[in-house]
């Protein structure tokens, strides 16, 4: 049996970046255990995995425990296999493609600039929830160990926001104030049992380097204290927190948001989101994806 693989690396502005995933081929179908067993040598938190016997729905995407479901990063991926397997639709300077995982589907994108520039995309729509009641600041910033005077700015306050699962967006001055938060996990329990959030997602005005309107960073009490791990899952609940804003008009917004710091790797978050009013919206979220190596297993 002939295995195949293609590392990507998702959300990426240069080489080294983004976050790694995995996109396995076999010439042969792979049973679950393999499955897993292959995930498990990756190291990565999911890989896909792509099977042209399965008709309309090629892809999956497993970890070391089993089978699970598709991601930001991860269908983003897929899509980039498909488009490079040629089995997206033409369209107006862009191709299209439908990603479909059991009884769930997903459109994606990718315009027609050049490889170096090209954005791959996925479409989503969503009811979101948010609440105003969340731990006072004093109490937050004791738990980040930053001062509380860079906590909240301007007309931006912490939030509670749910569209996948509870999560509380922390507005931060600046991105440096976000690298250098320090979550003290024996408060974690205290600060957030009361909301039921399972992770805070800090955001601050501007990047490192000036190429993204935010800078975020995901907080959960799993990581390591300095940790930037990707923020690619909490993507609807930052949109969601932009259009609970009083001054978030009606119509379509673009933005930006990057993630890391100069020791660790750097992500690069497209958005485009329709908000018509109420709890709902319709995103469109992507970047770029770098094939970064290729290989097989023997």
């Amino acid at each position: 049996m002939n295995i195949h693989y293609r590392l990507y690396d998702v959300f990426a502005e240069t080489p080294f970046a983004g976050t790694q995933i995995a996109v396995v081929t076999a010439d042969a179908t792979l049973d679950e255990p393999l499955k897993m067993q292959i995930a498990s040598e990756f190291g990565y938190a999911e890989t896909v995995f792509y099977d042209p016997t399965r008709g309309d729905k090629p892809f999956s995407v497993y970890n070391e425990q089993g089978k699970t479901t598709f991601g930001a990063h991860t269908t983003l991926a897929a899509a980039q296999r498909a488009f490079e397997l040629g089995l997206g639709q033409p369209a107006q300077g862009y191709a299209t493609y439908t990603l479909r995982d059991g009884d769930q589907s997903v459109d994606t994108y990718q315009d027609s600039n050049s490889a170096d520039d090209r954005l791959t995309l996925y479409a989503r729509h969503f009811d979101f929830t948010t609440d105003r009641f969340v731990p006072e600041l004093s109490r937050i910033a004791e738990a980040l160990n930053i001062d509380v005077k860079h906590l909240a700015y301007s007309r931006y306050k912490p939030r509670l926001v749910s569209v996948d699962s509870p999560v509380l967006v922390v507005p931060v001055t600046r991105p440096e104030h976000i690298l250098g938060a320090r979550l003290n996990t024996g408060l974690w329990s205290t600060l957030l049992a009361e909301i039921y959030a399972h992770a805070m997602l800090l955001v601050a005005p501007g990047s490192m380097d000036g190429g993204a309107d935010f800078h975020g960073r995901l907080i959960t009490p799993k990581q390591e204290a300095a940790a930037c791990p990707p923020i690619g899952s909490v993507i609807p609940e930052f949109i969601a927190y932009l259009c609970c804003q009083e001054n978030t008009a009606s119509g379509t917004h673009i933005a930006s948001i990057e993630r890391g710091g100069h020791n660790s790797r750097r992500s690069l978050i497209q958005v485009e989101f329709d908000f018509r009013g109420g709890n709902q919206a319709k995103c469109r979220v992507g970047g770029k994806v770098i094939l970064m190596a290729e290989g097989r297993f023997t």
